[in-house]
């Protein structure tokens, strides 16, 4: 996966926010699989990947449907705390 930078913490939470919070941990598990899947094809490849964009997070969730940013929602709030904690877990697992 290219390296994280707020936007795709922000962009993420996004997408996250509108997923069923039952759901939202394996969700994001998968979208940051992708996304590292995604980094792989490009670098083996020499082009982005066509489902899942270019490596990066926003890539990744730029293509689907998304919230609004509000700082003030608790809903997008929960869901930035969970793309956190999922990134950490992910980072952690491949350390």
């Amino acid at each position: 996966m290219r390296p994280v930078q707020d936007g795709d913490l922000i962009a993420l939470a996004r997408v996250a926010m509108l997923w069923p919070e039952a759901r939202r941990a394996a969700r994001l598990e998968r979208a940051l699989a992708q996304a590292d899947a995604a980094d792989w094809h490009r670098i083996r490849r020499g082009r982005i990947h066509p489902k899942w964009g270019n490596g990066s997070l926003m890539s990744w969730a730029l293509d689907q449907p998304a919230g609004p940013r509000d700082p003030n929602d608790a809903c997008y709030l929960e869901a930035l705390r969970a793309v956190c904690t999922a990134l950490l877990a992910y980072q952690s697992a491949r350390n």
